[in-house]
């Protein structure tokens, strides 16, 4: 099974229309084939057996040659055979996995996919928590994003707290909208954990952050407490 061969069968599922919706969306920065999301995952369901008929080393270089490629469906192909091995994953997964993100994962549909279906499940082993360390103090913005994204699903059972600050503060160190939007992001899930904490937070540093990035950390809090912080972070 390659690549092309997959690619070949989304197409055959693909519609302009829902290309050309799918691209505007994304406002042309990720392109389509035009296959709705349950059509891909019903796809990657019907391949399972091919799938398991492959070594483990084949399905993980098999998934990586998907996500490292063009179409968004092809992408989410590979994070879906990544997401459904589970703890068969390699121990270097990240460090195999980094490249390709630097490559592929420039927009936030890449990203949060692999942060939310692959990089979440990562967290328990500690060697990875330090890659995703070593990835928000990245040169690339999107790294720090997905550092940080890849710890949301997380952060409101109080897990992470030290490594949490971490990302936070490596994605609010650049002024890009989409690193800081991540940090955002996992703020508003942390403050369900530790709301004096992140209150405390965004009174020091709310100031220097983009306001965009301000009221996503914000979004769940009372709107009493909302407007108190949005007029103290102006």
């Amino acid at each position: 099974m390659t690549p092309a061969e997959i690619r070949t069968r989304l197409e055959a599922l693909a519609t302009p229309q829902q290309k050309a919706g799918a691209e505007a969306y994304f406002k042309g920065v990720l392109p389509f084939l035009g296959v709705k999301g349950p059509a891909v995952d019903a796809l990657v369901k019907e391949l399972r057996p091919r799938l398991l008929a492959l070594s483990e080393s084949e399905r993980f270089d098999l998934a990586l040659a998907c996500l490292d490629s063009d179409p968004a469906e092809l992408r989410h192909v590979g994070v879906m055979i990544l997401h459904r091995e589970g703890k068969r994953l390699p121990a270097d997964l990240l460090d195999r996995l980094r490249p390709v993100l630097e490559r592929r994962a420039t927009n936030w549909g890449t990203a949060d996919d692999v942060a939310g279906k692959v990089l979440r499940y990562r967290l328990p082993v500690e060697a990875d928590r330090a890659r995703l360390l070593d990835w928000s103090r990245s040169d690339s913005p999107w790294l720090r994003r997905l550092a940080c994204v890849a710890f949301v699903n997380e952060a409101h059972k109080g897990l992470y707290a030290e490594e949490i600050r971490a990302v936070v503060a490596g994605a609010l160190a650049l002024d890009h909208r989409f690193s800081q939007l991540g940090a955002g992001w996992l703020l508003r899930e942390r403050w369900r954990a530790a709301p004096e904490e992140v209150e405390r937070f965004l009174l020091e540093q709310g100031p220097r952050m983009q306001r965009e990035a301000v009221r996503y950390a914000i979004e769940k809090m009372p709107p009493a407490r909302r407007a108190e912080l949005l007029a103290a972070t102006r």
